[in-house]
């Protein structure tokens, strides 16, 4: 038997860790929501200079105060930066929260033109008094100073909004994974329609813990990625239980596990080098993307490493187990 079946208490004893700790993480820290599910501001800011996304974060911070902080700040493109902030939690109603909005957007921009184009006002007054000194004697068309930093968008996202994309996102998964049960029941069997769900399970609440004990910023593009991670991680795991049918028909006297641990060691090549591949394009695309690019490509990173774990160490087993543990208690009945 190899190396895989032989150790899979182990594997099983790691990942059920995981998930507990995972859990516990959960329950006792949280997330950290963006504005897209706790409610807030989202503007995004045009700047014609060289600036750092650093020097940004601490400005955004001296601008909303010590009692708020912003949840992400993200440059979209060579000149765009979007910031996040959410809203005071004493406030009650849309029009505090509104005045409460722009009350810090204000706040925001000024500080931004102050770094970024402190002299521009001040170029625009000289350019008038010049103007008006040689009134009459030199008729040229007025020159329009171009803005450095301008407020291209701003949205406004209430509390309840969040909480019901944060609900559609939860069903959505719900029924992802009850509509994979279904088809994987009816093109296997049950025992391994119920595997590929728990293998989901798995991979999805180790990935939610992760978030939650690293703090990092859980959005719309996180939300994606889980959806992605979905079906990437079930594609390895129909692999392997597709294999474990087509060798369970020709079965003579094999037992479960061991049926199992050939089924794995005959599709463990291809799993590897789908993985790789697939890290390999998705890897490029987090070094090279921009920040909100990154955002969505780093949980697929994490997602991917996690479903192939389940999928190779976890998912024959646990079938395995199952099965040889049901014909255990039917000759004992």
């Amino acid at each position: 038997m190899s190396f895989i079946l032989k150790n899979k208490w182990v594997f099983m004893g790691i990942s059920i860790v995981l998930m507990i700790v995972s859990v516990v993480s959960l329950l006792t820290r949280g997330f950290n929501l963006d504005t897209d599910f706790a409610g807030g501001i989202a503007v995004t800011y045009e700047i014609k200079a060289d600036f750092d996304v650093a020097d940004v974060e601490n400005i955004v911070s001296n601008a909303l105060g010590a009692d708020q902080k912003a949840s992400s700040v993200q440059r979209s493109n060579d000149n765009e930066v979007v910031i996040k902030f959410g809203y005071d939690n004493s406030l009650e109603n849309d029009e505090a929260r509104s005045d409460f909005a722009l009350s810090k957007v204000n706040a925001i921009t000024t500080s931004l033109v102050e770094k970024y184009d402190p002299n521009g006002a001040a170029a625009v007054e000289e350019e008038a008094t010049v103007e008006e000194a040689t009134e009459g004697e030199n008729a040229e068309a007025e020159e329009v100073k171009e803005a450095v930093v301008t407020l291209k968008n701003q949205d406004i996202i209430s509390p309840s909004t969040g909480q019901e994309l944060a609900r559609s996102a939860l069903w959505m998964s719900l029924l992802a994974c009850l509509a994979i049960l279904l088809y994987v029941t009816f093109r296997f069997e049950f025992v391994s329609g119920v595997v590929a769900v728990v293998c989901l399970v798995h991979d999805v609440l180790i990935l939610l813990g992760i978030y939650s004990i690293a703090g990092w910023s859980v959005d719309t593009n996180f939300i994606a990625a889980i959806l992605t991670v979905l079906g990437y991680s079930i594609n390895n795991t129909i692999v392997i239980m597709d294999r474990i049918r087509e060798n369970t028909r020709h079965a003579r006297k094999e037992s479960y596990a061991e049926i199992a641990d050939k089924s794995v060691c005959q599709t463990i090549g291809r799993s590897i080098n789908t993985t790789i591949t697939t890290l390999l394009t998705i890897g490029m695309v987090y070094i090279l993307g921009v920040t909100s690019i990154k955002a969505f490509a780093l949980p697929i990173i994490i997602g991917i490493l996690i479903g192939f774990y389940s999928s190779v160490f976890v998912a024959g087993s646990l079938w395995a187990t199952w099965r040889d543990s049901a014909v255990k208690a039917k000759k004992k009945a």
